[in-house]
C-alpha cells in the first residue's frame, strides 16, 4: 500500500517480502520508472527520489519507529546525492542523533564565546616580512573539545548559521586587525 505523508514524501508498506535484496529491486524500480520524463505544460519534466528502507522487525518494532527509521534513511540516501537508496542503520540513527547534538551545541558557539579564530601569516618571500594573515576559525566546545572546522563549517552551512558565524569571523578579524594596527604592527 502506499500512503501520502506529506509534501512530496510518501511511504510504501511491502509484505511477504523475502530478503533485503527483493526489496532493493523493488526500490530500484521505483526509482527507474519515477526518473523518466513526462510532459507538464508542454516542457519534460524530470523528477528524482530519494528513498529509505527500515524493515520490521529488526529496524523497530513499532510503526513510528519504523517511519522514524525510514526518514533517517532517506536523509541519508538525500546526502548520497540524487536518485539514490539506503537500508537504515543503527549507525545512521547514531549520526542524526550526535549531529542534532552538535547543532544545538552549535548555536550557543558565539554565545559561549567558544569560537576562536587562529592566524596564518602570509610572508612576502622577496621582503620576508608579514603582508597579510589568513583567518583560520576554530570551535573549543566546552563539553566536546576542539571541533574541527571539517565538522561544523557544512553543518553551519546546512542549517542556516553560516552567515551569524560569519558575521562574527568578519567582526573578531576587523576588531583583531585594529589592535594590532594600535599596537604599530
Amino acid at each position: 500500500s502506499v500512503t501520502r505523508l506529506g509534501g512530496d514524501e510518501f511511504t510504501i508498506l511491502l509484505t511477504h517480502i523475502k530478503d533485503r535484496k527483493a526489496v532493493a529491486d523493488i526500490a530500484a524500480r521505483i526509482q527507474k520508472s519515477i526518473e523518466q520524463p513526462f510532459n507538464l505544460y508542454n516542457h519534460k519534466v524530470y523528477v528524482t527520489s530519494s528513498i529509505g528502507i527500515a524493515i520490521f522487525p529488526g529496524d523497530g518494532n513499532d510503526s513510528d519507529l519504523i517511519l522514524k527509521h525510514a526518514d533517517t534513511a532517506m536523509y541519508h540516501a538525500k546526502a548520497m546525492g540524487k536518485n539514490n537508496y539506503q537500508f537504515y542503520s543503527e549507525k545512521m540513527g547514531i549520526n542524526a542523533a550526535n549531529k542534532l547534538n552538535l547543532e544545538g551545541k552549535l548555536h550557543q558557539a558565539i554565545e559561549k564565546n567558544e569560537l576562536c579564530l587562529y592566524y596564518q601569516p602570509q610572508i612576502d618571500t622577496k621582503t620576508n616580512k608579514i603582508i597579510a594573515a589568513e583567518a583560520l576559525i576554530r570551535w573549543h566546545q566546552s563539553e566536546l573539545g576542539m571541533i574541527q572546522p571539517n565538522d561544523f563549517i557544512p553543518l553551519a552551512e546546512e542549517t542556516g548559521q553560516i552567515f551569524k558565524i560569519g558575521e562574527w569571523v568578519i567582526h573578531e578579524a576587523c576588531r583583531q586587525n585594529k589592535e594590532w594596527q594600535d599596537m604599530g604592527f
